[in-house]
Parts: C-alpha cells; structure tokens; sequence
C-alpha cells in the first residue's frame, strides 16, 4: 500500500491538557505534511466534552463518537459506525480499547476492516493486559519507551515483528529564553505532571522540601498541574505558600507553562515511579532546565537519563537523596553542564521533527506487514445490565436505543474505559517487581 492512507486516531476527550494531547497535536499534522489523512476520533458523552477538547487543541479533522446508551455494547457499535464513515486503512488507539473490538467484529462479519494499531503511553499492567488479551486482533503495537516494547513481548506474548517504537517528540527552541542563571538566589523548583500517589509519588515532595529546609537551601517551588493529590498537597504546604516558598499554578496550556514554569525555573523535580517518557522532561531540558529524577522504572532500558552527565538521579522514594541532589543542582555551573547535554539528548532522540518520522516509519511497516488472520467469531464479553442477560448485547442494545435508554457512569473512565474492561491483574505487586527488574537488566 502507498501513500497518502487514511488514518483514524481514536483518543479520549475527557482531558483536554496532558501528555497524549500534546503527542496528539504535533503527530497529526507532521503526518499529514507527510501525505497521510489523519483524522482525530474524540469519545463524547457526559464526562466527555468535545468542543471544550477541540477549543484547546484546535486545528485538527475531527469527528465525535457518542455512545447513545452508555453500555460497553453501545461503545462498540460507535466505533464501528465512524469506521465505517471514516473509511480509513488504519485506527490507531490511543487509550480507547473497544477500538479493538469494533476492528474484530468488522472483520467477523467480512466487512472491510483497517488495521488497528494500540498506541501504548504507558507501562502499567492493565494497558498491558490489553495488547496480551487483543493480540490476536492488533496488527501492531507502538509503544513510547523501550520497556514498554520489552513487556509487550515478554508479558503480553505479542510478536516483536509486530511491537514498534516511537518516542514522543517536543518543541525545539534554536535558542534559549534565558541564560543558565549565575546568581545566588534562591534554587527555582519546577514540577509540572498530574498529581497522584502511585505513578507520580507527588506525595514525596512534602518530604523533600523538608530535607531541603534541614539542609539549609534557599529554594522556590512552583507546582502545575493538577489531581487527587492536589488538595491534600496544598494543605500540607500552606506554610509554604504563606511564606512564598511555594505556589501553585494549576493547570497551563503549552505556552503559559513555557512562560510560568520552564522559562522561570532552573530545575524540574520529577518523583515518579514510572514512566514513558516523560515528555516533561524532553520539554525541561529543550527550554535548558536541569532535571533532578527518580529513577522511575521506564528510565533504565530507555537508557537516555545519565546520571552527572545530562541529569541527576535519585533512588524511588528516597527524599533525602532527592534533597541532596537539588542541593548539588544549586551549583550553576553544573546546571549549565547539565542543560548543555540535555539538549543535545532531546535534539538527538526527543525532537518533534524525529518524533513524526519514528511514527511515519512504524505505520509504514504496518502497513507492509500481514494482518492476523480473520476471526471466526467476535470475542464475548459480560452483559451490561438485566436486559443483555434476557436477550442478549446486541438485541438489548437495539431496545435500549429505541427506548432512549441509557446507562450513567460517575467518571469518564466508566463512560469510555482506558483499559479493557477492567481485566484484573493477577499480582500487579509481582507485576512491578518483574517490571523494574526488567528495565535494570
């Protein structure tokens, strides 16, 4: 197959700022440069605003796909129908997982069907699960880190013919806003992500600025971002705050966290247990900001943060260590080396311009490569409530939809799940443990 192909990205419009929209952003139109049609599938519903999504990531060609009734069955027939509309050579998945299904029954039923790609952001069990549980289906899987790719094969059981990498990309500036700052001032702190407890461990940062106070450095922290955490975090650091150590900028568009956040600071503090990127990061050091890092499990097989040569890092967890190194980071002539080879790493591997090319590469491969064979039958889930248990998924739907009825979720990830369908992960302890063991290999 030559090019131009019609692509269909299929993603979440639940959250109109973080990493994927951003990836998002960039990719569509570097690829459509590249002679490829690429349109951006967003979910709608309740929990769910398109135009709030579009309003902030305008420019792209998109479509909305509601899901009249709410029930799983109901996601499925959505996406079938805007395939079909679309009529693209291939749907690409970024965190919307019934793709896979929809792509299944099109090929059951001897319709035409693209190939489906799962666009994997993460390496977190369930995401996992997925591609172990849809390989029979999935042409490809491309993945943002080289752990992911390892436990694509090693966990999941997918093929390495079909597992690809393609990092994320950022913006990079020819030039500086500023110059690495010599004075001898306070050290400016930056963090910039979600707030949570497992994947980010922001609950570490109380704990750090302690060590900092018991060390006697002289530092200014500004958190973006938001999240569970976020209200607990501002009452443990109101001192802070009172006291102007501290403050809180919520969440930013590209620009202001440019302008608010990186352009002010002189390192950014991530205290991560995992991650793919991230792409906070690549973003820090393009702008020449010093990076103080856990070393989050994804970092090792990745193998582009180096210790005391273009980042420090400190051990998962360990507050003291994270203190002890933005002490050492408040030497501006180590910072200066530092972002001197952070940039040159971004500018290497991290670029939007090798970003874009990476993934017109991989979807080039796909679309050379054999897809799996047909399926005999579509893979059966659970019903969504009594009616699908009298009579059946598709004829309860077919009634709910001449009804009107439909099912109420209380967040977006019940209205259009992230993961399939909440398969459970057998041990996610032993799960992490193989994981870290695996990136330090």
């Amino acid at each position: 197959m030559t090019l131009p192909s019609r692509i269909l990205f299929v993603a979440p419009s639940a959250y109109p700022l973080g990493g994927v929209q951003t990836w998002l952003d960039y990719l569509l139109p570097g690829l459509d440069a590249l002679g490829w049609e690429s349109t951006l599938g967003l979910t709608a519903g309740e929990f769910h605003d398109v135009d709030r999504y579009v309003k902030a990531h305008p420019g792209h060609r998109y479509i909305s796909i509601r899901n009249p009734t709410g029930s799983r069955e109901g996601r499925i027939r959505a996406l079938e129908e805007s395939i079909r509309a679309v009529a693209p050579d291939m749907v690409v998945s970024a965190n919307i997982p019934d793709c896979f299904a929809a792509v299944e029954r099109l090929r059951v039923q001897g319709q035409k069907a693209p190939r489906v790609v799962m666009s994997n952001h993460s390496v977190a069990a369930d995401y996992l699960m997925d591609a172990k549980w849809w390989r029979h289906v999935l042409d490809a899987m491309v993945g943002t880190n080289r752990l992911t790719l390892r436990l694509a094969t090693d966990y999941s059981g997918m093929e390495a013919a079909r597992v690809h990498y393609a990092p994320y990309g950022v913006e990079m500036p020819d030039t500086l806003a500023r110059d690495v700052r010599q004075d001898a001032g306070p050290l400016r702190i930056a963090y910039s992500g979600r707030m949570d407890e497992h994947q980010k461990r922001t609950q570490d940062i109380p704990g750090i600025l302690a060590q900092l106070d018991r060390l006697g450095v002289d530092y200014l922290l500004r958190l973006a971002g938001a999240g569970l955490l976020e209200a607990a975090l501002t009452q443990q650091l109101a001192t802070h705050s009172r006291n102007g150590r501290v403050e809180f900028l919520g969440v930013l568009a590209a620009d202001e966290l440019n302008r608010q956040l990186y352009d002010w600071s002189d390192v950014l503090l991530v205290t991560s247990f995992w991650e793919t990127g991230p792409i906070v990061i690549w973003e820090a050091m393009a702008r020449g900001v010093a990076v103080v890092s856990s070393r989050y499990i994804g970092s090792g097989l990745e193998g582009s943060l180096r210790h005391g040569d273009n980042c420090l890092l400190f051990p998962i967890g360990d507050v003291a260590a994270a203190a002890a190194e933005l002490q050492r980071v408040a030497d501006a002539a180590l910072r200066d080396a530092l972002v001197m080879r952070g940039r040159a790493l971004v500018r290497e591997r991290y670029s939007r311009a090798q970003s874009v090319a990476d993934w017109h590469a991989c979807l080039r491969r796909i679309l050379e490569q054999n897809s799996p064979a047909r399926p005999l039958a579509a893979t059966p889930f659970e019903p969504s409530g009594r009616l699908d248990r009298w009579i059946g998924n598709g004829p309860g739907e077919t009634v709910r939809r001449l009804l009107a009825r439909a099912h109420r979720h209380n967040d977006p990830g019940g209205e259009w799940p992230h993961s399939n369908h909440g398969l459970a992960v057998p041990d996610e302890e032993a799960f992490w443990a193989m994981a870290l063991a695996m990136d330090q290999s």
